[in-house]
């Protein structure tokens, strides 16, 4: 099989030795930024969502890291409003940001780009049995109808009339930008700013391009500075404001300044890489991001496309020997084998005793389905496709 890496290149930083810094709270909040606009912000560093109230409906925008938390999101909107969930936009096509699309759609429209939608399309056998296992106390709506089945996309941008409120969809092109898009309240000076949007934390760009690359974001940061957001909700992290956007293209000219002088001095890419270092932004999260951005910008300065490599799904069965991070990461016994390192994406298609990462438990006995891209190293673990799981 062949792939791009998007659905398994964050195995290896789940395993990377670097240190993390946690920027939000050991607890979802819910705060209000404006007059009938909320933000959901994750829990340490977790996806952020965005609520838009109106006298017609809700608009959700992204839903949340895994089911626990989507449930809570939901919870938090019927605490302020009796409307019901009318749209649910997807600013960027990852897991922790879609996976919660089940628990509002159907009745709820689902608003993608296109390039999101074609994505969907091509993944829809996988998606649509992933999506109904997700939220069991659906199973009703979603027997007939599946979420992806009430997606509405768009090419250029969109804007949403609903209620007396103006929320513009912008996408910026680029030939490596997946279809991420940001979410504009003119009205109000809100904006979720999708990828684009980091805040405190090291981005997540990788060499295979499924989360763009850093001249597109640079393009994207552009086009959503020259707007002025009074606040910003990143995808990540605690709620800022514009002057984010620009320490955000600072930060990417800095990386892209230093890869370009160690390519000048004939530096060899693994050098690059494992030399990189991004120590002026010292407490942001996720510093074993340092890697995977180092090679995507030397790539593009190179002016190579997307890194693409075989992978191969295979499967496994043992014991969980060890969980870390809210059952993302564990360490599995295999019997017969060595220890096997597996991560649990928001995609992981979780049956048996657990219906979600944060059920499982050290001593459950797995069958486990996962992706091996070829030249990885596998003690790194792997992203986990599918796992049946008994006590």
């Amino acid at each position: 099989m062949k792939l791009r890496l998007s659905a398994v290149f964050a195995f290896a930083l789940a395993f990377a030795p670097h240190a993390a810094f946690a920027v939000t709270g050991d607890k979802a909040e819910f705060r209000k930024l404006a007059e009938d606009v909320y933000a959901f912000v994750g829990k340490r560093n977790d996806a952020n969502a965005l609520v838009v109230v109106t006298a017609q409906g809700v608009v959700l925008v992204d839903t949340g890291n895994n089911p626990p938390e989507t449930r809570l999101l939901q919870n938090f909107i019927r605490s302020v409003t009796d409307q019901p969930v009318r749209y649910v936009v997807i600013t960027q096509n990852h897991g922790d940001h879609t996976g919660g699309t089940p628990l509002f759609a159907p009745p709820a429209n689902v608003i993608v780009h296109e390039r999101v939608a074609k994505d969907w399309a091509a993944w829809k056998p996988y998606q649509i049995k992933s999506w109904r296992k997700r939220f069991r106390e659906r199973s009703g709506a979603l027997k007939d109808v599946d979420p992806i089945d009430t997606a509405l996309s768009f090419r250029d941008g969109m804007t949403l009339h609903l209620g007396g409120k103006r929320i513009e969809l912008i996408y910026v092109d680029d030939p490596h930008n997946p279809g991420d898009i940001a979410v504009w309240l003119p009205q109000s000076g809100v904006m979720h700013a999708g990828f684009a949007g980091y805040l405190e934390r090291h981005p997540d760009i990788r060499p295979d391009y499924s989360h763009g690359t850093t001249a597109g974001m640079l393009k994207q940061l552009d086009a959503l500075a020259a707007l002025k957001p009074k606040v910003l909700v990143p995808a990540h992290g605690p709620i800022g404001g514009a002057k984010d956007l620009q320490a955000l293209k600072d930060y990417l000219l800095l990386a892209r300044g230093k890869v370009r002088a160690m390519m000048a001095k004939g530096q060899s890419l693994e050098a690059i890489t494992r030399t990189f270092s991004m120590s002026e932004y010292p407490g942001w999260d996720r510093e074993n991001h340092f890697e995977w951005l180092a090679e995507t910008v030397h790539r593009e300065l190179r002016g190579a496309g997307p890194q693409i490599v075989p992978i191969a799904e295979k499967e496994a069965k043992g014991t969980i020997a060890q969980l870390e991070d809210e059952g993302r990461r564990l360490r599995v016994k295999r019997d017969p084998g060595e220890d096997l390192r597996l991560r649990i994406t928001a995609d992981t298609d979780i049956d048996g005793a657990a219906s979600d990462r944060s059920q499982l438990k050290v001593g459950m006995k797995l069958t486990a389905k996962y992706l091996v891209p070829e030249g990885f190293n596998a003690a790194l673990g792997y992203d986990v496709t599918e796992m049946v799981v008994t006590p």
